[in-house]
């Protein structure tokens, strides 16, 4: 078995490529760690410094490009018109656009321009109008750019001793199919090594833009009289909504306001009449308590002489009864 020797040895190769472009893949997916500071175009005298040891010249460096600029123009949709034709002129695209509303519009725009003609590209940008803020940052990704490069090239050497392999068919069937998977993972690799690669390189070719556009405050351009102006026509138009706005809500609720009323209307008469009706049954029920009549005093018969011992006096004042003659019992001696 002359495939044995070999195949270990490719499978061994293989195995080293495919955990370094995992690890490679990590190692790319992490945020690049940013610049020191933004650093402007017209700064960037690097030829005036001497290249380090073993460095290739500024001219084979390749370096990424971020621009960020902020301009402030008398009126919005001219200044974007001009900058969307100033960026195809330049030979870049617009990856991203938005406009905002509101009393000062502005817009933000993206635009990937060449590198090679960011320069010319910001002169057209002062030329829109003020330019109040204005940052570049160049960094250097030459060596993730050789790193990229190199793993492609071992994995297409590597991808090209498996297929010598599998050409010779002098292994077994599983040898055949090990050769087979393997060579699978590789061309893999090799797939995603490639995207890394073309991504890197269209963020070397083209510079990232990015552009907000401000409208200068109005009040900055007008004089007192049309200030005034402005405002009373601002007024009458206020005046005006509301007047619109009164009308359209007396409309809109109008009918359920006239039936809560007469709803409300109905109920209050209905607890009113209640309320009367318990008053009347109140007082047809109601009946005066006994009134007890006034207590005389005791009167004594007219000779003043009080009343005989075991005698009631008698309540009305009245002498008392006599007793009649005869009868076998007379009368004092």
């Amino acid at each position: 078995m002359r495939l044995r020797p070999s195949l270990s040895a490719a499978l061994l190769s293989a195995l080293t490529l495919t955990s370094a472009c995992s690890r490679s893949d990590r190692s790319s997916a992490a945020p690049a760690e940013p610049a020191p500071a933004p650093v402007q175009a017209a700064a960037l005298n690097l030829q005036s410094q001497g290249p380090s040891p073993g460095a290739p010249p500024l001219a084979q460096r390749a370096m990424r490009i971020t621009v960020e600029t902020t301009i402030l123009v008398d009126a919005l949709d001219p200044a974007m018109q001009r900058l969307r034709a100033s960026v195809e002129e330049h030979g870049g695209y617009v990856s991203e656009a938005r406009m905002h509303g509101g009393p000062h519009q502005s817009a933000s725009l993206e635009a990937r321009v060449p590198s090679a003609r960011v320069g010319a590209f910001r002169a057209v940008l002062a030329s829109l109008g003020e330019v109040v803020a204005d940052a570049e940052k160049a960094e250097d990704v030459t060596e993730q750019r050789a790193d990229i490069g190199a793993r492609l090239r071992n994995a297409r050497a590597q991808e090209k001793r498996l297929l010598d392999l599998l050409s010779d068919r002098t292994g077994s069937l599983a040898d055949v199919i090990a050769v087979e998977k393997q060579l699978g993972a590789v061309r893999e690799a090799i797939e995603q090594i490639e995207a890394q690669e073309r991504l890197l390189e269209g963020q070397i070719a083209y510079a990232s833009v990015k552009i907000s556009v401000t409208t200068r405050r109005e009040e900055q351009t007008l004089g007192a009289g049309a200030r005034i102006a402005r405002a009373a026509r601002e007024g009458v138009e206020n005046a005006d909504a509301f007047v619109v706005n009164t009308v359209v809500l007396l409309a809109a609720a109008g009918p359920t306001l006239l039936l809560l009323s007469a709803l409300g209307v109905a109920l209050f008469y209905a607890i009113l009449a209640l309320v009367r009706r318990q008053q009347r049954r109140s007082a047809a029920s109601f009946r005066p308590p006994f009134q007890a009549g006034p207590i005389h005093p005791y009167h004594h018969p007219p000779t003043g002489a009080p009343p005989a011992e075991g005698q009631q006096p008698h309540p009305t004042g009245a002498p008392p009864a006599q007793a009649p003659h005869g009868g076998g019992e007379s009368g004092p001696g």
